[in-house]
C-alpha cells in the first residue's frame, strides 16, 4: 500500500521520487567495483556489508547530460521485489508526502526514452515532480531502443 510519501532527489535540476516503502537507505558516494561489459549506466557494484547489488548512474539510464566532474553524487539504495539496487543521483532531497490524488498522467510530450522509467508527475510549488517506476530502471530487455 502506497503511504504518499515519496523520497526525492536531483538530477541537475529536475526533481524525482521514488515511495518510500523502496527505500532501504541513503548513502553518500561510495566505492563501486567496475563491470567489464556491462550497459553503460550499470557503473559498478555496490557491496553493502556484504549484499552485492548494480549500481545505477540514473543521469545515463535516463539519458541526461554526464554529470560535471569532481561533483558530488549520493547513493539511494532500493528494494524491489527480486533484488536490491542502488541508484547514483546528484544530491538527495526531502520526504514529500504527495497524495495520489495529486498525480497526474505522464504527459505526451515527455519522450518515449524517459516515459517508460515515469509513472506520473506531481506539481509541487517550485518543482514538477517525476515519479520513477523502479522495476523499469532496472530492465535491460529495451536496451536498443534506449540509445
Amino acid at each position: 500500500m502506497n503511504s504518499g510519501l515519496w523520497a526525492t532527489f536531483f538530477l541537475d535540476k529536475e526533481m524525482l521520487a521514488v515511495r518510500v516503502e523502496d527505500v532501504q537507505e541513503v548513502l553518500m558516494q561510495q566505492p563501486l567495483t567496475p563491470v567489464p561489459l556491462a550497459p553503460d549506466h550499470i557503473v559498478g557494484l555496490l557491496n553493502l556489508r556484504g549484499q552485492i547489488m548494480p549500481a545505477i548512474d540514473l543521469r545515463r539510464r535516463l539519458h541526461f547530460a554526464p554529470r560535471p566532474q569532481g561533483q558530488d553524487c549520493s547513493l539511494l539504495v532500493l528494494r524491489t521485489e527480486d533484488a536490491l539496487m542502488s541508484l547514483v543521483v546528484d544530491e538527495i532531497g526531502d520526504v514529500l508526502t504527495l497524495p495520489e490524488s495529486e498525480w497526474k498522467p505522464v504527459p505526451d510530450t515527455l519522450a518515449p526514452a524517459h516515459a517508460r522509467f515515469v509513472m506520473g508527475i506531481c506539481p509541487i510549488a517550485k518543482h514538477v515532480v517525476l515519479g520513477l517506476r523502479v522495476e523499469a530502471l532496472s530492465d535491460d530487455e529495451h536496451m536498443e531502443t534506449d540509445k
